[in-house]
């Protein structure tokens, strides 16, 4: 997949509110996200991630504001909005190739087509050697790799990623990304990728938005001019993550 800018628009966000009372956590928040892109969120901690999250997947209803895929609205019976979550979600009854397949099974996907789907994919990540065990069999890391893979095999409109990677070591956390941007690349998906780490959002995404402390807002929009792969110790990379991190340290 190219990373130049073009493209038309898949995701639309206009206007998106949230309140808790009179506790405002997303405040009038405006962006688009291009068919095909790879777009970080990051912010403060506390900021409300997770609740834009929430909203974006319709798990949690909007004060105001609407979401639109492809000019329509986000609509969960009609969309495949799929969500990645910071713990790994196995279901421990059943192998790890039933539990990648089980968002197929759930969007009544054909068992023709859900069983290529599944095994083509579990390929490009790895899983093939322990298709036929159990989530109590497999390492943290396979599991979390179950759970990425499940989300992509159903073709999202959007795929929703909160911090997926947040509890792994270092070394396994950029090797999980890099299987990740090859998903993206060979999949041509549209993903939504919120994270805490600076460094991570300038490997992995083609945009970041960086978010405002609450009442929340979107303060900034940085491409990510790199080729792929990206190194970490590349002075342009060092020059983004710095510039990342000073829109989220001073306000």
């Amino acid at each position: 997949m190219d990373d130049q800018d073009g493209g038309d628009v898949k995701i639309r966000v206009n206007n998106l509110t949230k309140k808790f009372g009179d506790l405002t956590v997303l405040n009038n928040i405006n962006f688009t996200i291009k068919r095909g892109e790879f777009l970080a969120i990051v912010g403060p901690t506390g900021c409300g991630k997770t609740t834009f999250l929430n909203c974006l997947s319709k798990l949690m209803p909007a004060t105001d504001g609407e979401i639109l895929i492809d000019g329509e609205e986000a609509n969960p019976r009609k969309h495949n909005l799929a969500f990645v979550f910071q713990e790994p979600t196995c279901l421990p009854w059943r192998t790890v190739r039933e539990n990648v397949a089980y968002g197929m099974e759930v969007k009544g996907v054909g068992k023709t087509e859900r069983e290529k789907r599944a095994t083509d994919i579990m390929e490009l990540v790895g899983l093939s050697s322990c298709a036929d065990l159990y989530p109590n069999q497999v390492s943290a890391s396979m599991m979390q790799r179950i759970t990425v893979s499940r989300a992509f095999a159903v073709n999202p409109d959007l795929l929703l990623m909160d911090e997926p990677y947040g509890q792994l070591d270092v070394k396994l956390r950029f090797y999980l990304e890099d299987e990740l941007i090859n998903l993206w690349q060979k999949l041509n998906s549209t993903i939504l990728f919120v994270t805490h780490n600076i460094e991570e959002a300038v490997y992995v995404a083609q945009r970041v938005l960086v978010l405002t402390n609450k009442p929340t807002s979107v303060k900034a929009e940085i491409h990510i001019d790199l080729p792929r792969p990206r190194n970490p110790i590349d002075p342009r990379f060092v020059e983004l993550r710095k510039q990342v991190t000073e829109l989220i340290r001073w306000w």
